[in-house]
């Protein structure tokens, strides 16, 4: 007779020749969302960001090549402008396709935070470089004040969503509550990082002060400090990740290096300022940035010292399964290896 269990089993997607939806992926890096899980306005939020993104970074491109190619005076300031906020836009992108596809808040904040600095640069360089005359200024002027403000209204939205739901959070580390909040405090000092290297890469840019180096002390900066850079970035994350305490330690001690840095550049923003023949506009945004990294990285040290009195509480796991592509494959061999001897 017939099992009457399989007549009373239920009708799966497979049955009516429909694909079930994924939702999530593992990577690397966690857990991460895919593209048939994007709502619309998550969609929209990314086209309207590539499409001001790119346009940005297509026509400050042509400002650099124009200010590159003169011997005008005042192109050289022209050109520094013109990279940094190439390089600002270049990370405003990781922001909005890194903050949708991971759920993060934080980072959708921060591309808004960074928008506005975006928009800083380019005011400054149009209302210092007569960009009335300049079509291309002009025009770039004109596509980011009516883009950033949909930004805004959109990233608004989908922060608020991210912050109040925690969908991936909870698909990552489950329903512990503890675990949760966790969660979010190793999430905003990644973000905190990230923002602190985007400031510090600025401000070791700003030593360009005519578009390129004038000085060995500007080379030896120029180059010490994108090193230096990188580096604390790579070993903050990896700290917090792994949940290595000596690398925690290390990240510490080297926190100081920043603010001497900082205090360094507006002693020389405020000397150039006295001096009629070096005052421009990059003292101005020197004593800006050198603001708002002094804050973040207090707060980043404040945050890291949170992220470090959880270590050791299960979240490492339940987010990071395998650390490295690497250790994955080691994992893999092992299990064939426990099968085939299992099988003997």
């Amino acid at each position: 007779m017939a099992s009457t269990e399989d007549e009373t089993d239920p009708i799966t997607f497979e049955d009516l020749g429909i694909k079930p939806r994924e939702a999530t992926k593992e990577t690397i890096f966690g857990k991460s969302r895919t593209w048939d899980d994007l709502q619309k306005e998550e969609i929209l939020f990314l086209i309207v960001s590539f499409i001001s993104l790119v346009g940005t970074i297509a026509m400050t491109s042509y400002i650099m090549h124009e200010a590159f190619m003169s011997t005008t005076a005042g192109k050289d300031q022209d050109f520094t402008l013109a990279l940094l906020l190439l390089l600002n836009t270049i990370i405003c992108i990781y922001y909005v396709i890194h903050g949708v596809m991971r759920e993060r808040p934080y980072e959708i904040i921060i591309f808004m935070v960074a928008c506005i600095i975006v928009i800083m640069y380019v005011v400054i360089n149009f209302v210092t470089t007569d960009g009335w005359n300049n079509n291309v200024k002009l025009a770039r002027l004109i596509a980011i004040c009516l883009l950033v403000p949909v930004n805004f209204f959109l990233g608004s939205i989908i922060a608020l969503k991210y912050h109040q739901s925690g969908n991936l959070i909870f698909r990552s580390v489950g329903a512990n509550v503890e675990l949760q909040e966790a969660c979010r405090t190793l999430y905003f000092s990644e973000g905190l990082l990230k923002l602190d290297f985007q400031l510090e890469i600025s401000l070791v840019i700003l030593i360009l002060r005519k578009g390129y180096v004038t000085s060995t002390l500007a080379t030896t900066v120029l180059a010490v400090g994108i090193i230096f850079s990188i580096g604390t970035l790579i070993l903050g994350y990896i700290a917090m990740r792994l949940e290595k305490k000596y690398l925690t330690w290390i990240f510490w001690m080297l926190s100081p290096a920043e603010p001497a840095y900082v205090i360094y550049r507006v002693v020389r923003a405020g000397e150039d300022v006295n001096d009629p023949n070096t005052k421009d506009a990059l003292s101005e945004i020197v004593f800006a940035f050198a603001a708002v990294a002094l804050v973040i990285r207090l707060l980043l040290v404040t945050w890291t010292v949170r992220v470090y009195r959880q270590f050791g509480r299960g979240l490492r796991n339940r987010l990071f399964p395998t650390d490295f592509p690497a250790l994955h494959i080691g994992n893999i061999n092992a299990k064939y290896s426990a099968t085939i001897d299992g099988s003997e």
